[in-house]
């Protein structure tokens, strides 16, 4: 069996967590496995910036060169792939989270019905099953291990495979072998409807009226995604309220990293927003909320909300992060105001405003009532969050028009106009 394991461990002087699986790779290689170990912080791998250059430039490959590719070829040829980390705020650390964003290359943008949902067809023939090994740190809790669980079994569908296992540094070595050994793919395997994990000691923000917002962008794509075009919304609504002012910080700036630290420590209140991006958030978001660490649990922090946004038609994809930003509010010791989760929002962008008056009109009403009150009105919530699952009979209706021309017209028409449609189908990393 092939086996790659991906290092997400960014500390060089956690010796502990290296070691084991310097010592799982040993065990695997006892017992006739070939165990590769790519040690992800010591590699050149760029986050990922929504480009879709990988689907529509230089299909199957991403058009920064970086070592993503290397990551890309030993995940595809691989039987087995193994996801380690330490768990940082809840969620393994930005170094895997942004690693996982770059095997994008390896699905193809064409759409399919997998489970009667919306996802992407698969480039290759084969992919390997996955399994997670986490490490706890600080206040990481066993609701963690599930947030996080249920968020890659989201990813592993995705990706076309399945997550075998969640398992902690706690298990030893031998048993970790073991397990991959026996890994096998269970026929008619799922992921939840809904995400299993409950947060509890959620407390909802109850105070005056906010009347200074600020504001997070988390789109790897800045000022030209859809994430700023939601959020631009939900601040004109804001404002309508007199005396309300908001600033934003655009996240895909990582150098000012510290800046945006002090944005945070000097907020009454806060709005983070962002794509999804490979079932969660992006791993610019993450690096952030890693920064954040300090104020876990500081006396008035702000309030935050969250926006979450997704190409994906239905809410749903969304639910499972929004457990993940749940908790993580109450990590922070910050109140909660609410998740808006908007489905199919990748063409807001390209769409004219006339077309997208209503979706603006509930953002600016939402905004406006957050502003009287401090939460997000659930009623708004909800009609920004439909269709939050299709339903059972649609799924079939999907697949006879997946198989038209029109299903995948504009994916076409810019692989044509990059020179790139004639290589759509292209599978790179194949290893002759």
């Amino acid at each position: 069996m092939k086996i790659t394991i991906l290092n997400g461990n960014p500390d060089g002087e956690n010796t502990t967590f290296d070691t084991y699986l310097e010592r799982l790779a040993r065990t695997l290689a006892t017992t006739q496995h070939q165990a590769t170990t790519l040690t992800l912080r010591d590699m050149d791998i760029k986050y990922c910036t929504g480009c879709w250059g990988c689907w529509v430039k230089t299909p199957g490959e991403c058009v920064a060169r970086d070592d993503s590719a290397n990551v890309c070829r030993a995940v595809i040829n691989a039987d087995f792939v193994l996801l380690a980390s330490p768990v940082m705020m809840g969620f393994p650390s930005a170094l895997l989270k942004k690693t996982v964003e770059k095997l994008i290359p390896i699905i193809h943008p064409y759409g399919a019905v997998v489970q009667g949902e919306a996802h992407h067809m698969a480039r290759y023939d084969n992919y390997p099953l996955i399994g997670l090994l986490l490490e706890k740190r600080g206040d990481a809790d066993s609701s963690d291990a599930q947030i996080i669980s249920d968020i890659f079994g989201r990813t592993a569908l995705n990706f076309k495979t399945q997550l075998a296992f969640t398992e902690l540094t706690s298990t030893p070595v031998e048993a970790m072998a073991e397990a991959i050994a026996n890994a096998r793919p269970l026929p008619n395997w799922t992921t939840p409807l809904q995400p299993t994990a409950v947060v509890p000691n959620l407390r909802r923000y109850a105070g005056p009226p906010p009347t200074r917002l600020t504001i997070f962008n988390g789109s790897p794509r800045g000022k030209t995604g859809n994430t700023q075009i939601m959020l631009e919304q939900l601040a004109g609504g804001f404002e309508t309220n007199a005396g309300h002012s908001h600033e934003i910080h655009h996240l895909n700036r990582v150098s000012d990293a510290e800046r945006f630290r002090q944005a945070f420590a000097e907020a009454e209140h806060v709005l983070l927003g962002f794509p999804l991006y490979a079932d969660a958030m992006p791993g610019i978001v993450k690096a952030f909320i890693e920064t954040l660490e300090p104020f876990c649990g500081r006396e008035n922090n702000p309030s935050i909300g969250f926006l979450v946004q997704s190409g994906f038609p239905e809410a749903a994809h969304s639910r499972y992060v929004e457990r993940y930003l749940e908790k993580l509010s109450v990590r922070l010791g910050c109140p909660y105001s609410g998740t808006i989760v908007k489905g199919n929002g990748e063409g807001v962008r390209f769409t004219p405003p006339e077309k997208n008056r209503a979706l603006f009109q509930t953002l600016h009403q939402l905004g406006a009532t957050y502003g009287q009150t401090g939460q997000f009105d659930p009623s708004l919530l909800e009609r920004l969050a439909k269709p939050e699952r299709f339903p059972k009979w649609m799924a079939p209706v999907f697949q006879v028009m997946l198989k038209t021309k029109m299903a995948n017209r504009g994916w076409d028409n810019t692989l044509k106009e990059n020179g790139a449609y004639k290589r759509r189908f292209a599978r790179p990393y194949v290893l002759e």
